[in-house]
């Protein structure tokens, strides 16, 4: 079976329990695609793609055992029993971990392996981790491993050989499995690569004396990071004019253009969004996220088969993405197709309901 499809399949049968009040399955709403692409562009890892699933469907969470249910009332005692539990973290979690690990160089003996390999995704009782590993030999799809705090990646052993097998055992444990790692089918260390880790030993010149500071080298993610700053104090044209930087520095990252158009779009400067959403869709045709924001750009000037081929190039890629549905139902409305608007609405509640 095909990862993708596997992924999806298993996916399916989690909604299914979360529905059943028979289970007790704790999972939160999907998490922000801008959070997964902050990740990512921040620490210049991706996560596995089976995992970026999942969280796109649910931002972690965790089954109790029944008499757990009845105790919890508020958010100290769901925390309380997630520190207990099998728990799959949430992209705010895992960018914390992983910001808090690789600091430290946690378990890894190479201090100049960048970027920082081990990326935890799963917190066990006694605050274990389950792992990805992120290198050239996993691709795009790590094995899960534990990574047990008294040793090693040397024994660190596979726990399955990608998440979506994971999942399906922790669901047919009903979020209890047990969890052994298997040396013999292989360990993190063996898939941590050497090949370009190791620190450059040739001589260098020795540069010029001179008087002036030497300036740090300007980085567009970190300049994006005070344009966002800037954006969410309502300062716009501070955030315009850092994020434009970001965009002269890296011109073929997507992910400048799409912040620039959503600055754009509340300054209602349409026009210039739509070019900027224009280029982020050129750049990732795929992306459900690029896709939705040039098709409100569409729409609000009133380009509406251009918006609504978007929307559907959007749920081509995946059939529930809420805010595709939520931005075709307003196309639907607008055209006086209540019928196809109503449709849509009971995909969006269905959708609701199982955040």
């Amino acid at each position: 079976m095909k990862l993708d499809t596997h992924i999806e399949k298993v996916l399916q049968r989690l909604e299914a329990m979360k529905r059943d009040p028979r289970q007790y399955a704790f999972f939160n709403p999907p998490a922000k695609d801008s959070l997964l692409v902050h990740f990512e562009k921040k620490f210049g890892i991706t996560l596995p793609l089976s995992y970026t699933r999942f969280l796109r469907k649910y931002n972690g969470g965790m089954f109790l055992h029944p008499y757990q249910r009845v105790f919890i009332q508020c958010q100290v005692d769901y925390d309380l029993f997630k520190a207990n539990a099998v728990y799959l973290m949430g992209i705010e979690e895992i960018t914390e971990k992983y910001a808090d690990l690789s600091g430290k160089r946690w378990k890894i003996e190479n201090q100049h392996a960048s970027p920082y390999p081990i990326i935890p995704f799963c917190t066990l009782p006694n605050n274990e981790l389950l792992i990805f590993v992120h290198s050239r030999k996993a691709d795009s799809e790590s094995p899960v491993f534990d990574a047990f705090h008294e040793e090693f990646p040397d024994s660190w052993g596979l726990v399955a050989h990608d998440f979506a097998s994971f999942l399906s055992t922790y669901l047919d444990n009903l979020g209890h499995p047990e969890i052994i790692g298997d040396e013999l089918m292989g360990v993190v260390a063996d898939y941590i690569e050497e090949v370009d880790t190791k620190p450059n030993t040739k001589t260098k010149e020795m540069p010029i004396a001179s008087n002036e500071p030497n300036p740090e080298p300007e980085n567009a993610f970190e300049i994006y990071e005070k344009a966002n700053k800037h954006k969410d104090a309502g300062e716009y044209k501070e955030a315009y004019e850092l994020i434009s930087k970001s965009i002269k520095l890296d011109p073929h990252d997507p992910f400048y253009y799409f912040i620039r158009g959503e600055i754009l779009t509340e300054t209602a400067q349409h026009r210039a969004a739509l070019i900027d959403f224009d280029v982020a869709v050129k750049l990732a045709p795929t992306d459900t996220l690029y896709l939705c924001c040039r098709a409100g750009s569409l729409f609000r000037l009133n380009k509406v088969k251009a918006a609504f081929d978007d929307c559907n190039a959007a749920i081509d890629q995946d059939s529930e993405y809420l805010l595709a549905y939520m931005m075709r139902k307003e196309i639907f409305e607008f055209m006086g197709m209540e019928d196809k608007a109503e449709a849509d609405q009971r995909i969006i509640d269905r959708l609701e309901k199982e955040e």
